[in-house]
C-alpha cells in the first residue's frame, strides 16, 4: 500500500471509528508509520514508535477471510448505531484490503484498558475512553458486580449460591422499595431451569461492545467456557468504586 493510499485510509477512519477501534489512541503520542502491508507469512516488522512489536501478518489470501470476521459477530444483537458503524468498518477492511491488526500497526497503536469508575448509583464509565458510560439494566448490573468483587470467578453453575449477595447488590443500585420483586426478580436470575443468567451475560457483552470494539471489551465483561469459573478479567486495581 501506497502512502496515498494509506492517507486515504486514515482518512476514512472517522472519530467515532478510532474510538469505537481505538480507545484511548492520541496521534500525538502514537504517531502513525508508513508500512507495507505486501508481507509475506509470519513476518516480523518493526512500526511502533517506543518500541519492537512482533506482528505476524497473514497472506493477502487469508487475509481477505478474516478482514470480515470481526465486524459480522453477533450485529443483530447490538445497538443500531454500533451495528452501522461495523458495517462501515467492514466496507472500509474491504477496499483497503487490511485487517484490524495491520491499522493498527499503522496507527501504531497497542491495546489500552481504561480505569472503570462505577458510581455509588451504580453507573459504569470507562474514564480514559472519553469517559463514555456502559449502560445496563439493573438485573444485568447486579450480576456484573458480582463478578468484579469475585475476581477469583464464578461458575454459572454456583451463581445461585451467591443469592443473599445478588440480593444485597441488587437492593443498592435499585433501592429497598419493592422488596418482593427484587427477590422475584433475583429468583429468576438464578434459576437453574431458566435461561436469564445467559441472558445477563450477554447483555453485559452487548453493552460493552456497544462502546468499545471487542478487542477491548473482552477485558470487560463475563468470560470463560461453560466448563469451568466464568471470571471477568480486567485487573480489579482498574475498577474503581466511587
Amino acid at each position: 500500500m501506497n502512502a496515498r493510499k494509506q492517507r486515504a485510509l486514515l482518512d476514512a477512519l472517522t472519530p467515532e471509528i478510532r474510538a469505537y477501534l481505538f480507545p484511548g489512541w492520541s496521534p500525538i503520542s502514537m504517531p502513525c508509520r508508513q508500512i507495507s502491508f505486501d508481507l509475506a507469512d509470519e513476518a516480523e516488522i518493526r512500526a511502533v514508535p517506543a518500541q519492537e512489536v512482533k506482528i505476524s501478518v497473514a497472506s493477502r489470501s487469508r487475509m481477505a477471510a478474516k478482514t470480515s470476521s470481526a465486524p459480522k459477530e453477533e450485529p443483530e444483537e447490538l445497538d443500531p448505531k454500533t451495528a452501522a458503524l461495523l458495517k462501515e468498518i467492514e466496507r472500509i477492511q474491504k477496499e483497503y484490503g487490511v485487517s484490524i491488526e495491520e491499522i493498527e500497526l499503522l496507527l501504531g497503536y497497542q491495546v489500552t484498558l481504561s480505569p472503570m469508575h462505577i458510581t455509588r448509583s451504580g453507573k459504569l464509565f470507562l474514564v480514559d475512553f472519553n469517559e463514555v458510560e456502559v449502560k445496563l439494566d439493573n438485573v444485568s448490573k447486579a450480576l456484573y458486580f458480582l463478578y468484579l468483587k469475585h475476581p477469583e470467578g464464578i461458575p454459572f453453575k454456583d451463581v445461585a449460591d451467591h443469592r443473599e449477595e445478588l440480593l444485597s447488590i441488587y437492593r443498592s443500585i435499585c433501592g429497598r422499595d419493592n422488596p418482593d420483586e427484587i427477590e422475584k426478580s433475583i429468583d429468576h436470575l438464578v434459576n437453574p431451569l431458566g435461561n436469564a443468567l445467559n441472558v445477563a451475560a450477554s447483555r453485559i457483552k452487548i453493552a460493552f461492545r456497544n462502546v468499545v470494539s471487542d478487542r477491548v471489551a473482552k477485558f470487560y465483561y463475563i468470560n470463560g467456557s461453560a466448563r469451568e469459573a466464568k471470571k471477568v478479567p480486567l485487573d480489579r486495581d482498574l475498577v474503581i468504586w466511587l
